[in-house]
């Protein structure tokens, strides 16, 4: 009996031990593999190592505290739970909330997979970001996307969006304000954070023929059926002919058409000038803030500054700023071999180019080319309207001539949201055809 208590104690013991040991060694492996504890739902707690990841944020659901990434050069998408535990700091290191996350940020993030709840989020050291970026064009061919006097590359996995919804590359407009994120020469977000709406003309036959400015930044020549793209904001709307003009006032919504009226015009209007040019040689083509305009009639402007450049083949291009102060003036350029002259019968005379504030640079503006012997035909949405840079082109299905480079194609049919797209056609000989999706039904 002695030797069973003996050894049973014995025994006991040594079990004993090694529980300890089997213990100690456990609590080495994890530390070494550095898991951590969590609690979830349940009140369980378990165990898991903590993962890392960098991506766009796609999107944030507020109501649910959850945060959408797409890893970076992947079409991979997860979803994140946040709270008031997870540590997230901002481009300033100041620790935010998750609610103050926006679509399109790039972010390293730490997360507990077993539970999916971000530890600590924060922004690369290596990530760049451009604001308010106004000019920005699409190089196709190249996969490149061009702003702040830099070219960048674009891909697949390159995140467009507008506030909270992704949208096509070929949705934005060059009328729109975007934020661009990206590392190195990588664009990985571009974010339209100021969109475009639409000017829509009414009785105005009388002015056929003459021009329409918008502002001091859109300069068209008056044509049937005339729709304008044109950013978020407040304009002054001129209409002019001879010695005719009609103003108006127009706040621009986005992804809006608002209807202006001219049936009642004005005759005479205040702080507008009608510029008479006289060109030489004959036939040389002249272009306001970038737009072609028709200069055999006086050209009706506001009061300001214009961009203008005056071009012809074998001949110098000239480039200037107009200055509009007085409501007639006579603006005399000609162009020559090797240098351009200028003379004026008014003050408003051209002054060198450069010193502007205005938004499009003119010298960065390409004439496009027109291929008289290709055509584009938009075949959808049926029935809808179709405008090129704002010049209508019929009803779809419809072709037109080929014109060559950047340009916009916008879609209107009645009860339905107007839509804008940016394409870039190629000079490959080639007719072009296109197919756009169906218009949203307008719920205004």
């Amino acid at each position: 009996m002695l030797f069973n208590r003996v050894y049973g104690k014995k025994t006991a013991v040594f079990i004993i031990f090694m529980l300890a040991i089997l213990v100690l060694a456990s609590c080495s492996i994890k530390k070494k593999s550095q898991t951590r504890r969590n609690v979830n739902v349940t009140g369980d707690v378990q165990e898991t190592e903590s993962q890392a990841l960098t991506g766009v944020i796609v999107n944030v659901d507020k109501d649910l505290c959850q945060v959408t990434l797409r890893e970076l050069d992947y079409d991979v998408d997860t979803i994140l739970d946040y709270n008031a535990a997870s540590e997230i700091i901002d481009k300033y290191g100041v620790q935010i909330a998750g609610d103050e996350l926006q679509p399109g940020q790039i972010m390293d993030v730490t997360y507990n997979p077993g539970t999916s709840k971000v530890i600590s989020m924060s922004i690369p050291e290596d990530v760049w970001e451009y604001q308010e970026v106004d000019e920005f064009a699409f190089d196709s061919e190249e996969s490149a996307m061009s702003f702040a006097g830099k070219k960048y590359q674009y891909t697949d996995q390159t995140y467009f969006s507008s506030l909270d919804s992704k949208i096509q590359m070929m949705e934005l407009n060059d009328n729109d304000v975007v934020t661009v994120r990206g590392i190195g020469i990588r664009v990985y977000s571009v974010t339209r954070t100021k969109g475009h709406g639409y000017i829509r003309l009414a009785n105005y036959s009388y002015f056929t023929g003459g021009t329409v400015n918008v502002g001091n930044s859109i300069i068209l020549p008056v044509t049937d059926n005339m729709l304008i793209a044109a950013g978020e904001g407040s304009y002054r709307v001129v209409l002019g002919k001879g010695g005719t003009k009609a103003v108006k006032n127009v706040t621009v919504k986005d992804g809006a058409e608002t209807k202006l009226d001219f049936s009642e015009y004005r005759t005479e209007v205040k702080n507008a000038g009608n510029i008479t040019f006289e060109i030489e040689p004959y036939g040389a083509d002249l272009y306001i803030n970038g737009s072609a305009v028709d200069y055999s009639s006086p050209v009706a402007l506001n009061y300001g500054e214009y961009n203008i450049r005056v071009e012809m083949t074998g001949y110098t291009t000239y480039t200037g700023v107009l200055d509009v102060e007085k409501a007639e003036s006579i603006i005399k350029i000609d162009l020559i071999d090797e240098n351009a002259s200028v003379s004026a019968s008014s003050t408003s005379t051209p002054k060198p180019s450069g010193g502007t504030d205005s938004k499009k640079d003119d010298d960065n503006v390409t004439t496009k080319k027109i291929d008289s012997d290709h055509t584009i035909t938009v075949s959808s949405p049926e029935g809808a309207e179709v405008y090129l840079d704002n010049v209508y082109k019929g009803l779809a299905p419809c072709s037109f001539t080929k014109v060559i480079g950047s340009q916009t194609i916008t879609l209107s049919k009645p009860g339905y949201q107007t839509k804008s797209y940016s394409i870039d056609v190629l000079d490959d000989d080639k007719n072009v055809k296109l197919g756009f999706s169906e218009l949203a039904e307008d719920s205004g």
